[in-house]
């Protein structure tokens, strides 16, 4: 019995070529999934890390000045030699608590040598740090030195507001402390001060007597005055800094706050007819009495650290931020909070 042989049979060239183009189809599909999710994941982790800088940026904004203008309530006695002393009464006086400057470094601009033009800055004021020491006693209102039990801890040239922990007591003294921390007294005048001498301001002529004789606890309050503004670091990164501001003017090695805060615009709710409510928000430059300032609007704009995360560029930006000239295409977003100087209102 003779059996027919079985032929066996290829793919055909068109049927190979048709595979061939499934197969193209199918792996550029893999491919464009894959980039996107790369894509995907770049937008992701950079808008992760610009909202997280914003927060950060605002927190420490808000923070301080939630703070401002603080200072306890009594009847103070200022010691301060503010006709003598070398430096701007503004530099050791709460005042307003609050200042600022549109588009420049105003007052500070040959301190901040890292600062980025044509971004705002911010000066706040406050007796911020307490520290509760006990008097020794037995010292007159017209020592030159309160006498305590311990080193103050309290470093010279400090302009500290002192005040009485018996709340019956209403009486304070401002003055400038100018004996080291190991000291155990605050001194009023002696060795390294006394009236017009170095540090400035310096005090009046030590026989002007304390508000009253201090026995017992007593709350030491110092003044600090913190400079928010825009610069650039050693790295070459520009970020949100801050700078402390002493007495005679200088300003202490400024501190990196949050990378990333390539601008500040702040405006600032003033309160113009007396009715402690904020009637319209303003520039700095536009700003006639900062006594007047109850709140301040500020705006961030923060970009992330990656290159060529969007797909085109975008130079558009909500106001106040009218554009960014730049083609770097990193993501960027905008941070906008609105802050009351809670010790200026009701």
């Amino acid at each position: 019995m003779m059996h027919g042989r079985s032929v066996e049979k290829g793919f055909t060239l068109i049927e190979l070529m048709v595979s061939l183009t499934i197969g193209l189809f199918i792996i550029l599909g893999v491919l464009v999934v894959y980039v996107g999710g790369l894509r995907s994941y770049a937008v992701n982790d950079a808008l992760s890390r610009v909202q997280e800088n914003g927060r950060f940026a605002l927190e420490f904004l808000s923070r301080d000045v939630r703070q401002t203008a603080y200072q306890p309530i009594c009847e103070i006695n200022n010691l301060l030699d503010v006709e003598a002393g070398t430096a701007a009464a503004d530099l050791y006086l709460v005042g307003a608590g609050i200042e600022g400057w549109d588009d420049e470094a105003g007052d500070y601009s040959a301190n901040l040598s890292n600062y980025q033009a044509e971004t705002d800055v911010l000066m706040l004021k406050n007796m911020a740090t307490s520290t509760r020491l006990e008097a020794s006693g037995n010292t007159p209102a017209n020592a030159n030195n309160i006498g305590l039990t311990s080193a103050s801890g309290i470093t010279a040239g400090s302009i500290i507001l002192v005040v009485d922990a018996d709340p019956d007591e209403q009486r304070c003294d401002l003055f400038q402390k100018v004996n080291n921390e190991n000291g155990s007294n605050l001194a009023l005048a002696g060795s390294g001060g006394g009236s017009g001498n170095s540090p400035s301001p310096g005090n009046i002529n030590q026989n002007n007597d304390f508000s009253h004789q201090y026995d017992g606890e007593i709350d030491v309050y110092q003044l600090q005055t913190l400079i928010y503004y825009i610069g650039e670091g050693s790295d070459g990164r520009v970020g949100l800094r801050r700078r402390a501001l002493s007495s005679d003017g200088s300003l202490s090695n400024d501190v990196p706050l949050v990378s990333g805060v390539e601008d500040m615009q702040i405006e600032y709710g003033q309160d113009t007819d007396g009715d402690r409510n904020v009637d319209i928000y303003r520039d700095a430059s536009q700003v006639t009495d900062w006594d007047e300032v109850l709140s301040i609007r500020v705006h961030l704009l923060v970009a992330g650290e990656t290159d060529n995360v969007l797909e085109t560029r975008s130079d558009t930006l909500p106001a106040p931020f009218a554009t960014v000239g730049t083609s770097d295409r990193r993501l960027r977003k905008v941070f906008t909070s609105t802050v009351a100087l809670r010790n200026k209102l009701p």
